[in-house]
């Protein structure tokens, strides 16, 4: 557990666990469990995730692909920066693939390999012969990746002759072909001849392979695949105009083929700050075509809650929540470094969170987590170390020391 307040004092997402700590989000967390047994079920959903800098939508994509791991899915988790800047669908692709994860392996290669092992070792319940142990495999291959050569045949010529390399003990040709998959450019020719292709995973055969990967996920027995994409808002800061189009054209493609059910087995969940939202010349509403597709007919954000919709709206958290959270996190620093949390905690809880309020100037009763998290964090590192000389005003004066330190 000592990864999470490692993450939460440095101002980040733990990278497991953030369940533990999760308060506040139960009704948009019971919704995405509804769309990931719908995903389950073979249909393929877009979403988008909005709301202000340190709300925690981060978070929440973390809590949802901890969720999604757990119910058997393969994820994927992306965040969209210079090195993808969305306008270029085979660096999407590669992205994806590079970031590929299931319950209980850390990348493409190793769910592949998982894949294979569990088929030699069901062809050796129908065979003791060796010659027609491998045969065997090599019809559960070609009919696992039946699916999935319809959309792009050289995915489905890789894998075959990745397991067909993987028997004859060449690393080369093995580290070649998951190179080439991952999205490699600079494989040399000589070598994607060994492994039965052509060319490269280019722009015009980038979505081919995608779908083809969402069907390889299902066809060897995950529930589906989902996508997550955080930092979203960074297609903003791409200055050309016709590229900033191209990006919010593929999003636009995706939504369309998921609706269409292009795609199988498949969620796509963005996340952005609502100024990605709401930005007229460089945000969503700049291209009316994807604008259109998302936007509330309605108009009801902010009057409604409505979880159904495809932009779903994070908030503050309540007074409440927080309350919960800084217990939380008490009880897990407390833990972690073997101290116990006095009661008197509970009321220094209270100020400090008055202090939140006030420093942020929020209003409405909701509060942004992050900086409080944080800022709290901090204290309980500062208390743990001076049990027997810190006040309780010097613990105040602390907090508020660190929330100015903050750029509110």
């Amino acid at each position: 557990m000592e990864n999470i307040i490692r993450a939460l004092r440095n101002g980040n997402t733990p990278e497991h666990g953030t369940s533990k700590i999760c308060v506040g989000r139960d009704p948009e967390i019971e919704e995405f469990n509804r769309q990931l047994e719908y995903v389950g079920e073979g249909n393929a959903v877009t979403k988008f995730v909005e709301g202000q800098y340190g709300t925690g939508k981060s978070f929440l994509l973390k809590v949802i692909e901890e969720n999604a791991l757990q119910k058997d899915f393969v994820v994927s988790n992306i965040v969209i920066t210079t090195d993808l800047p969305f306008n270029k669908p085979e660096e999407l692709y590669k992205k994806v693939v590079q970031n590929l994860k299931s319950k209980s392996e850390d990348s493409f290669e190793d769910i592949i390999k998982r894949w294979l092992t569990s088929l030699k070792r069901k062809s050796t319940g129908e065979s003791t012969d060796l010659l027609e142990q491998n045969q065997i495999v090599k019809e559960y291959i070609k009919k696992e990746l039946e699916e999935a050569r319809k959309y792009a045949n050289s995915f489905a010529v890789a894998i075959e002759n990745y397991y067909e390399a993987s028997n004859r003990g060449d690393y080369d040709i093995i580290n070649y072909t998951i190179a080439w998959l991952k999205g490699d450019l600079t494989i040399p020719s000589k070598y994607k001849k060994k492994f039965g292709v052509k060319g490269d995973v280019t722009r015009d055969m980038a979505f081919g392979f995608l779908k083809a990967l969402t069907l390889f996920v299902r066809s060897i027995n995950y529930k589906g695949l989902v996508i997550l994409i955080d930092e979203a808002e960074f297609i903003r800061n791409i200055r050309r105009n016709d590229l900033r189009q191209m990006a919010y054209d593929n999003i636009r493609y995706i939504d369309e083929a998921c609706d269409k059910r292009d795609f199988k087995g498949t969620m796509f969940l963005f996340a952005g700050t609502d100024e990605w939202f709401t930005d007229d010349r460089r945000g969503i509403p700049s291209y009316q075509a994807l604008y259109d597709r998302i936007t509330d007919p309605l108009h009801s954000q902010g009057q409604y809650t409505d979880l159904k919709k495809k932009v779903i709206k994070l908030e503050g958290l309540t007074k409440e929540h927080m309350r919960e959270l800084g217990k939380k996190i008490a009880e897990i620093h407390a833990h972690v470094y073997k101290w116990t949390v006095k009661d008197g905690i509970n009321p220094i809880l209270e100020e400090v969170l008055k202090i939140h309020e006030r420093k942020a100037s929020l209003t409405g009763g909701k509060v942004t987590p992050r900086e409080f998290i944080k800022a709290f964090v901090g204290v309980l590192d500062i208390i743990y170390q001076n049990p027997y000389t810190i006040e309780k005003e010097d613990i105040l004066g602390l907090f508020e020391e660190k929330v100015e330190e903050e750029e509110w």
